[in-house]
């Protein structure tokens, strides 16, 4: 048989495993090429976030076994292992949050070929003796998740993961995939580089067309909290996440979110590991709405619904910035994706660059105290041996190091010299790029121009110039970039409230949130600029329109220096959402949304592990009645039809 009839059927056996196990009837995209490209070589994959880069080798791991994951994702880890538990696949973890019998079980389980995949953090790697075993055992693939991790040019550098490649050929030099959602070119050469990896990358395209793209000028703090406070009130019970950049604005955002009355939690790498790990289960069990949290946050959620993330502060670069409003809509269904903009958080951000990249003498500095630190430890690697990579200027020092040939693959010092010539060179070229990043950032958030464009074009990929899924594009901003002002929204939105008390209507029923962006943005000073306002309809303008304008001419008034309002360049359509092709029975649907979610508490798993939405959508829309129409289901692999299918045909049967 060649090599590509044996790749062929290799697939053709993993499009099974994938019915069998998932319910999934066919591959997503990128899917098949990535299996197909690593049944005959190593791989690294570029593939947005929710795109499913997980089946690349949990598939693999059904067939063959005995397949390593390697993952930052501590409190990532657990989810992961308990959905693929739930469609019968044997799968475990290591890592500090379960204690030695359980971390010594699961290895065992690993090693002995009882479990299929393990997921372990790179600081594992340290032990030697858990390689050696490892080795010994024979891992099948190693697959290295949020690759982008091992690279200095990428927005999440951890020293840890520069080990990799020396692991790699410990372990024998298994299969390896690489996977990364959001890694510009010269990420992924330098991912290629440090694995290994000769083949070109497969790079899917990382547009998330489902999420609504916006930024929303605000001119200080308090208009930032103000707007938050009114968007969630919109959003009442649908599951968030509110970045914000430090702990102690993470912890303030929560107790102002609760204090007035809405679901909310604090997450950041502050708090101690139980409460947050206690914090991010009550969140993926949707027993709380909101997550306010720092970018801690950003890689340890597996929540497929969260319909909208904001970003109270703006972040130091696009990777950051998509990767964390990338957690919305995993599930393909519309979500949010909004940045709050103050003109300083540019200033903020350079002034996080210049703490990152530690000048000549601090640099000299962070070596003799590595030296140190390494003739204690009998020349241990740096993780092992204590030394904190936390700590301001020491991960940018570490990979520039090692870019010197002063650290090797695997973390050890290769000099003993306190006063070795260390080359700050590579630190300075790495701030300038820092830089170069943070000014793309900044004129994402200025721009005009579509921001899927923006981002695609950033990641290298060609795209429409109009995407209908951004402010800009849907005619939310002007041409120029404008966005509506936050203090002015307040002020619609707080007449919009006083309006509806009066006429004892829902403010929903004056204008909805839409219409209050709208008005805020173009700002119409007579009947027929307003009249072209979304959701003004002649009756509310002859209702309420005169009282609307006064109170925009009188925000004017009092503002003075605000942006000029910027012209309309013609009415834009609505985003057209697909529609079913066949018609789901709301209450059905509804009745299987309350057996899944009391299913799922007695489980003590959440509830996408049960049944994701798009799956209870599709069986209230077919309403199958055996579990051979059951199995059939997007979604519904056999494992879950043993598990749940009697439950689930008594809802649709009505028992």
């Amino acid at each position: 048989m060649t090599i590509a009839a044996t790749t062929t059927s290799l697939v053709d056996t993993y499009r099974g495993l994938l019915g069998r196990y998932f319910g999934f009837p066919e591959f997503r995209d990128g899917q098949e090429r990535v299996l197909r490209e690593l049944a005959e070589h190593d791989v690294l994959a570029v593939m947005p976030t929710g795109s499913g880069k997980s089946m690349c080798y949990v598939l693999p791991a059904i067939a063959s076994g005995r397949t390593l994951v390697v993952s930052p994702l501590i409190a990532l880890m657990q989810d992961q292992v308990e959905s693929l538990t739930a469609a019968g696949v044997p799968a475990g973890f290591i890592n500090s949050n379960i204690d030695r019998d359980a971390q010594n079980r699961n290895y065992r389980g690993f090693v002995e070929g009882r479990l299929k995949l393990l997921y372990v953090a790179p600081e594992r790697f340290a032990n030697d003796r858990f390689v050696a075993g490892l080795r010994e055992a024979g891992v099948n693939l190693l697959a290295v998740d949020e690759a982008h991790c091992m690279s200095e040019w990428g927005h999440d550098f951890r020293p840890d993961y520069l080990v990799l490649g020396a692991v790699r050929e410990r372990l024998g030099s298994p299969r390896t995939l690489a996977l990364t959602a959001t890694a510009e070119p010269g990420v992924r050469r330098d991912i290629a580089r440090l694995l290994g990896i000769d083949a070109p990358p497969v790079v899917t395209s990382v547009d998330r067309p489902n999420l609504k793209l916006a930024v929303v000028r605000i001119g200080s703090p308090t208009q930032g909290k103000q707007w938050l406070l009114r968007y969630l009130k919109e959003r009442v019970g649908q599951p968030g996440i509110v970045y914000v950049r430090t702990r102690k604005g993470v912890d303030d955002t929560a107790s102002m979110l609760r204090e007035a009355g809405l679901n909310a939690e604090a997450y950041h790498a502050g708090m101690p590991a139980v409460e947050r790990t206690q914090t991010q289960r009550r969140f993926t069990l949707d027993q709380v709405s909101v997550i306010v949290a720092t970018n801690a946050f950003g890689l340890g959620v597996d929540k497929p619904d969260i319909r909208f993330v904001v970003h109270l502060n703006m972040p130091g670069r696009i990777e950051s910035y998509y990767q964390e409003a990338g957690r919305a809509g995993r599930d393909g269904d519309p979500a949010e994706c909004t940045l709050l903009y103050d003109a300083r958080d540019e200033t903020a951000q350079q002034h996080f660059i210049e703490r990152s990249h530690p000048d000549e003498e601090r640099f000299r500095a962070i070596w003799r105290q590595l030296v140190d630190d390494s003739a204690q430890s009998d020349g241990a690697p740096l993780r092992r041996n204590g030394t904190s990579a936390d700590e301001e200027g020491y991960a940018t020092a570490i990979a520039a190091l090692r870019d010197g040939g002063l650290i090797d693959a695997s973390g050890r010092l290769t000099s003993d010299d306190r006063d070795a010539p260390v080359d700050p060179g590579p630190v300075r070229a790495h701030q300038r790029y820092a830089e170069e990043r943070l000014g793309r950032m900044v004129d994402y958030a200025e721009s005009g121009r579509c921001r899927h464009l923006l981002i695609l074009d950033y990641f290298g990929e060609q795209a429409a110039e109009h995407c209908q899924a951004c402010d800009n594009c849907l005619g939310e901003a002007g041409p120029a970039g404008a966005v509506a002002d936050a203090g002015l929204r307040e002020v619609i939105a707080t007449l919009r409230d006083e309006l509806a008390a009066r006429y004892q209507r829902e403010p929903a029923d004056i204008m909805g949130p839409k219409t209050v962006r709208e008005l805020a943005t173009y700002r119409p000073r007579d009947r027929g600029e307003l009249l072209e306002t979304w959701g003004i309809a002649e009756v509310k303008a002859d209702w309420f329109g005169a009282e609307l304008m006064r109170a925009i001419e009188q925000w004017e008034d009092a503002n003075p220096d605000a942006p000029a309002r910027p012209e309309r360049t013609g009415r834009r359509q609505p985003r057209l959402v697909e529609a079913e092709l066949l018609p789901v029975d709301e209450a059905l649907y509804q009745r299987l949304s309350d057996w899944r979610r009391d299913r799922a508490r007695r489980d003590s798993v959440p509830a996408y592990v049960v049944f994701s939405n798009k799956t209870l959508r599709e069986i209230a829309a077919l309403r199958p009645r055996d579990m051979n129409a059951l199995s059939g289901v997007w979604g519904v692999g056999s494992s879950r039809v043993a598990r749940y299918g009697d439950e689930v045909l008594a809802v649709v049967n009505g028992g």
